[in-house]
């Protein structure tokens, strides 16, 4: 009964973040006209919701001490009051305020639920565990855009969006009251020269750079999308959900086919295969300017991305299993990094070069991954501390 609940908790709380993540680049043509802010500016929401990710190791270093039932919970509470804030939000300060909360739950919350299930699960079988919450983030950014569009077509209030994942968040965090709680590691503390040594390691800061360089490319390309297709191909906003729905796809299949054969195939094979997708979709977008043909690259693009993730997120669980929190804290803080950079820097590469720029970029920053994936063995180094 509880691993049921378990499961049902956590793939509702990965459903909701992944939804309200998801939100921002579908709404981009309706923010700028909500708030009065020119479109390419609407990314800009990203910056204090992923750089408050900076934080997300203190609250890894918290779970492994205090329990990650119990980080659950706060960021869990995080999350749901920011959501309150966005909804009401009159201002665009007031919008870009309830989103650094909702960035405090969403990066912690990421991070925790798969290190919340991995106390209970064998890692042979934790690829199900990272496919169930896979499936849970698919679905998510399958329906949000759809639901996101309609709901503002017929209402026109950011309200309308925003309190549904309210009140999922509020129904999640009582439900973790009836769950166990993980075992406690009194010893483990804030330390940042343990972090700093931790990243020293060739192959965590290796594994780490990876999901720098793979992230660039949805940071940018599906960020820019919903504005690049309203300004260039004159799409509605319903239209634009329609869109970001198609490419959805892309994810869902990724993501099933992740859950289904991570464990038989091999996380560290599926990944390389999965992102080597991703660099093959990418390329004829630089080169067509088609909206059927670069929504289907996307599409394919995004199987790479999530199917590749799935594995990826799992194998990288198990490099730190002493201090899983502390270590997966990093790997979302990174995934944090990159948000915040590209967008910061996104804005200015669409002025400067438009969405072909940004795709250019995009298949410099796989190809430089790949390149260090191939190189490196998580998991012969996973099997050596076996046998140690």
């Amino acid at each position: 009964m509880h691993l049921f609940l378990m499961f049902f908790t956590t793939f509702f709380i990965q459903l909701i973040i992944a939804a309200e993540m998801n939100l921002i680049a579908p709404l981009a043509p309706f923010l700028s006209q909500y708030f009065g802010i020119r479109d390419s500016s609407v990314i800009l929401f990203n910056i204090g919701f992923s750089l408050v990710g900076l934080l997300v190791p203190i609250l890894g270093v918290f779970a492994d001490k205090y329990g990650k039932k119990k980080s659950l919970m706060v960021a869990l509470a995080f999350f749901i009051v920011g959501t309150l804030i966005s909804g009401f939000a009159a201002s665009p300060i007031t919008f870009a305020l309830g989103r650094i909360l909702i960035g405090i739950g969403y990066f912690s919350l990421s991070g925790t639920n798969l290190s919340y299930l991995s106390e209970f699960i064998d890692y042979k079988d934790r690829g199900k565990a990272s496919g169930l919450l896979r499936v849970a983030f698919g679905a998510a950014i399958l329906f949000s855009p759809l639901y996101a569009a309609h709901m503002i077509n017929k209402y026109r209030v950011l309200k309308s969006v925003y309190l549904p994942l309210t009140i999922i968040g509020v129904i999640c965090l009582l439900l973790l009251f009836r769950l166990p709680e993980t075992k406690k590691s009194k010893e483990v503390r804030i330390d940042i020269k343990g972090l700093v040594t931790m990243l020293k390691n060739p192959i965590h800061y290796k594994s780490l750079s990876v999901v720098f360089l793979i992230l660039a490319a949805p940071s940018l390309l599906l960020s820019f999308l919903g504005i690049y297709l309203s300004n260039d191909f004159n799409l509605g906003q319903v239209q634009i959900g329609y869109a970001y729905t198609i490419i959805a796809l892309g994810t869902v299949v990724g993501i099933i086919f992740a859950a289904l054969f991570t464990d038989k195939i091999g996380k560290e094979k599926l990944s390389r295969i999965f992102f080597t997708i991703i660099l093959i979709a990418l390329i004829p977008i630089a080169f067509v300017k088609s909206m059927p043909f670069i929504i289907g690259s996307l599409v394919v693009m995004t199987i790479g991305l999530d199917g590749g993730w799935t594995a990826y997120q799992t194998l990288c669980s198990e490099i730190e299993p002493e201090k899983r929190g502390t270590f997966m804290s990093l790997f979302y803080t990174v995934n944090a990094i990159t948000v915040t950079l590209y967008s910061i820097l996104g804005p200015i590469f669409y002025n400067l070069g438009g969405y072909k720029l940004l795709v250019i970029i995009s298949i410099i920053t796989t190809l430089i991954a790949l390149k260090i994936l191939y190189s490196i063995s998580i998991e012969k180094m996973i099997e050596n501390k076996k046998t140690l």
